[in-house]
């Protein structure tokens, strides 16, 4: 029986080994901890629910379901932008901000007069312009006017990727939209098109019983699968000329595995202390680039680390706005004292504390500051609540172009040619992207285990 040793990981790297268990493979989990999302999860392509269902649903027509791994759409809140000394709605039926109706009332009251029918000169233009400008904030400067970009689009561009629109591609920020200005002949008319694929796609979602359930119910259905706990803590991983791959315990004890899921920190953790242990301890240096200079798995995967981090942190809070009514968001950029935006957003529940959530900008890999606490209370008018503690993480940054977006493409897929018996699995090398991960993920599962079972070469 062909057996994988899944080193650990998030969804995506137990969905994965999930996969290759309903076949009769037989999985090893090396850490039965599932790492949960630290941030919002995106319904984005459909993906995400679709594992979660899965999970629900019964593995035999007359089995027990598990309801509480079902998708469950979290509440979409009206949001309220900062403009003209207060908070008023963002357009209905907008698009990263972009308003379908340029001098619908409220695009008036955030705007202005003037800033409005600015705006609707979009609707005027002549159609030849369409669909050529690929930077979404020069886009949305010529057809709507500066004063739209800084109040009604750029809140939403910062909170979602963590740039400004200038520096965001539109294709990468709303797929489909440029497509969109071409039929309907203007910005605004395009995002009427688009909104409710834009709503389907940023709708969060969730499983009813809560992400820290999910992850339990995920590791069962592995166990009712013939999953088994590895016995011991791997130390060190060798691919062999055979292309199994040696697993070594802290104990010295060997066992060989047809394949290994992990994702990049549990796989590089191995290296790294293999790397240490003995000079031969991870794959050959049989790749050689142009320059004839041989790259190991180990530098391969060096190079595969998120080229840009963002950093998110959330509290409760008292004293929010008036004019922030219950069960609205409202939604700001902070300016900090060394030049950088961070985004804002206050969530305010009945019957409930509200809560701010700061999303920090995308840095390189490793630079690290703290989230503008002090700033953020100070320009919202708010305090802190009594007791609340700030909780932090960091995750990497969404894909903004699609030079970035390529080069992490081409790393994976370089990482996947060489060592076909390895999965490399996780948001961090999707842009964060839960969604994207098991798009890719899950077919190169399918795609192993039909090699293991000798359905495939």
């Amino acid at each position: 029986m062909s057996q994988v040793l899944l080193l650990g990981g998030g969804i995506s790297a137990f969905a994965a080994a999930l996969d290759l268990a309903e076949v009769g493979v037989r999985v090893l989990i090396a850490d039965p901890v599932v790492r949960l999302p630290q941030v919002p999860v995106r319904r984005e392509g459909g993906e995400i629910a679709a594992l979660l269902a899965e999970v629900a649903a019964p593995i035999a027509a007359d089995g027990p379901d598990s309801p509480e791994a079902a998708p469950r759409p979290v509440r979409t809140a009206d949001v309220l932008l900062r403009a003209r000394g207060g908070w008023a709605p963002s357009p209905e039926r907008s698009v990263w901000g972009i308003p379908p109706v340029p001098l619908a009332k409220s695009c008036m009251a955030l705007l202005g007069t003037g800033g409005a029918f600015r705006a609707y000169l979009d609707r005027l233009k002549p159609v030849l312009t369409i669909g050529k400008e690929h930077n979404l904030g020069a886009l949305v400067d010529s057809r709507l006017g500066r004063n739209v970009r800084d109040t009604l689009v750029e809140p939403f561009v910062v909170e979602g990727f963590g740039v400004p629109s200038h520096a965001a591609e539109v294709a990468l920020v709303e797929a489909g939209l440029n497509e969109a200005l071409t039929r309907a002949g203007s910005l605004s008319g395009a995002a009427e098109l688009q909104f409710e694929e834009h709503a389907a796609r940023e709708q969060v979602i969730e499983p009813a019983g809560g992400w820290d359930r999910f992850g339990e119910l995920l590791v069962e259905r592995l166990r009712l699968f013939g999953a088994e706990v590895f016995a011991g803590e791997v130390a060190s991983c060798v691919l062999e000329p055979d292309g199994r791959w040696a697993v070594t315990d802290a104990d010295g004890a060997l066992q060989r595995f047809d394949a290994l899921i992990g994702e990049l920190e549990n796989v590089e953790a191995t290296a790294s202390h293999a790397a240490q242990a003995t000079p031969v301890a991870w794959p050959r240096d049989e790749q050689a680039d142009a320059d004839n200079t041989p790259l190991s798995l180990h530098a391969r995967l060096a190079a595969l680390r998120p080229e840009l981090t963002r950093q998110y942190a959330e509290f409760g809070i008292q004293g929010v706005p008036a004019d922030v009514a219950d069960g609205s968001d409202a939604l700001a950029l902070i300016e900090t004292g060394g030049g950088e935006s961070w985004s804002a957003r206050i969530v305010s529940n009945a019957g409930s504390e509200a809560v701010l959530r700061l999303a920090g900008p995308a840095r390189p890999n490793g630079e690290i500051g703290q989230p503008p606490v002090p700033e953020a209370l100070a320009s919202l008018g708010v305090q802190q609540a009594s007791g609340a503690i700030v909780t932090h993480v960091t995750v990497a940054a969404p894909f903004a172009t699609d030079a970035a977006r390529d080069r992490q493409r081409e790393a994976r897929e370089m990482i996947a040619r060489e060592y076909p018996t390895l999965i490399l699995a996780g948001e961090d090398v999707h842009g964060g992207a839960l969604g994207a991960a098991l798009a890719e993920l899950r077919p190169a599962a399918v795609q192993l285990r039909r090699k293991l079972t000798g359905i495939s070469e």
